[in-house]
This record gives structure tokens, C-alpha cells and sequence, in this order.
């Protein structure tokens, strides 16, 4: 199945029979996270959401609302079409 996902650059296709979806979001969530330097804890308090939530987010194993990944794209500066984008 490929998702289309609007950026503000534009449209990406994502192909999420590679991986489920929400373990794509969790990898890049974690990913970003880590590259600017904050441990979940720090990252989870700028929401008022608990570190185990954050936690299950990055394993896939947490399904969060629209609001919540915008709300994460935004802290972590990117585009939301980037937590679901394909990296190797």
C-alpha cells in the first residue's frame, strides 16, 4: 500500500507495506529525538505526557493522535511528512 503524506514541500509517497506505519513514526521520532540530544523524558515533559508514553510511541506500540505527531514534528522542527518518511 503506498500513502500519500502532504509536507510543506510537498507530497511523499510512502510505502507502507516496507514497514508498518506507526513503526516509521516511531524510528523517526526516536531518530530525531536522539540527533538533537534530548532523552524522552526531557522531550515527553515539553508535551505534559508521561516518558512511557514516548516510549511506546517510538516501538510502534502506541497509536498517537494527529495533534500529538504535529505537536512532535513541530518541537522537533521538521516537516510532518518527514516522521513518516522512509530512511535507511
Amino acid at each position: 500500500m503506498i500513502l500519500i503524506v502532504r509536507g510543506a514541500t510537498g507530497n511523499i509517497a510512502v510505502d507502507a507495506t516496507a514497514m508498518d506505519v506507526r513503526q516509521r513514526l516511531g524510528q523517526n521520532i526516536r531518530r530525531l529525538r536522539r540527533a538533537r540530544g534530548l532523552a524522552q523524558e526531557k522531550f515527553a515533559l515539553q508535551f505534559g505526557i508521561d516518558r512511557t508514553y514516548v516510549s511506546g510511541i517510538e516501538r510502534g506500540a502506541r497509536n498517537p493522535t494527529v495533534t500529538i505527531v504535529q505537536r512532535f514534528a513541530d518541537a522537533l522542527e521538521v516537516p510532518i511528512a518527514e516522521l513518516f518518511a522512509e530512511h535507511e
